[in-house]
């Protein structure tokens, strides 16, 4: 009888055992090794980056404009996010933060990072006003800032210290980051001008950059291309746009560069990465 009992236990204990392998085989990697997926929407004339980390944590940089908020919102639930952990407003201009307030009132959102500068617009004022409402977690970070998202690092590079005095003081005080995964990293340059790029000692290199200010000749120079040395270049614009972006000279410096180009204009852009490589799809709006 008690060779019958250990026998039982013996063929539980490996039961069990063989459980645990299978919970380990099928649900641990599912959760720890998605990798990074990366998205650029197309928003018109503005931003709206989202990143997806393996931890299941979101991370949403800017939100696009007012007329294109709605659009963004049915992205977003397309793409699987329920919750956006981190919300960036790089810059308190009207083609980055006017989606802000509809994105606000449509998903649960952990914390907010904000530039700092007051730029005193209705649109800055109502999406505070929304935030203070909704009793959100709101912070100005620094340069050095580093967090952890399952093995992707999310630092920030900009702002160092205030800009005043310069052509435009929102774009030179944008929160620029650097997103690593692996050997895979994303620059998210913000709508940062001279003054602004100026102020950072040295950029690290990315594979992927996505090019300040909608591909402004004031947002990118061969210093930043020659320290950064991106692969893949990302550049965010409205079709027909009054400012002419992106500017030749910038298009022109990419191709001196060799850097591969996507235009948010032609579609959503999606990049995925195991952090040894990556890849990019897009989807056309043609």
């Amino acid at each position: 009888m008690e060779r019958t009992r250990q026998r039982g236990r013996r063929i539980l204990g490996f039961i069990i055992f063989i459980v645990i392998l299978l919970l380990s085989a099928f649900e641990l990697p599912r959760f720890f090794n998605d990798g990074v997926t990366f998205y650029a929407f197309d928003v018109g004339q503005g931003d709206s980056l989202l990143f997806h980390f393996p931890d299941g944590s979101n991370m949403l940089v800017d939100a696009g404009t007012r007329k294109s908020a709605r659009s963004l919102v049915s992205k977003l639930r397309k793409a699987g996010v329920k919750n956006i952990d981190i919300l960036v407003a790089t810059h308190p201009h009207e083609d980055h933060i006017g989606g802000m307030e509809l994105v606000l009132k449509s998903f649960s959102i952990g914390k907010i990072w904000d530039s700092g500068y007051n730029h005193g617009s209705s649109v800055q004022a109502s999406m505070l006003q929304t935030i203070r409402e909704l009793g959100i977690r709101f912070g100005r970070p620094r340069a050095g800032l580093k967090e952890e998202h399952g093995g992707a690092v999310v630092e920030v590079i900009a702002p160092v210290n205030p800009i005043s005095g310069s052509a435009s003081d929102a774009n030179n005080n944008s929160i620029v980051l650097r997103v690593s995964y692996g050997s895979v990293s994303f620059l998210l340059m913000g709508d940062i001008e001279r003054e602004g790029r100026g102020a950072i000692k040295k950029f690290q290199e990315s594979a992927i950059l996505k090019v300040s200010h909608h591909g402004s000749s004031n947002g990118t120079d061969r210093r930043l291309l020659d320290q950064v040395k991106p692969k893949a270049a990302i550049l965010s614009y409205g079709r027909g746009n009054s400012y002419g972006h992106p500017h030749k000279e910038v298009t022109r410096l990419l191709e001196r560069f060799s850097v591969t180009s996507y235009a948010t204009v032609d579609g959503d852009i999606k990049i995925t990465t195991d952090g040894n490589t990556y890849s990019v799809s897009q989807e056309s709006n043609r």
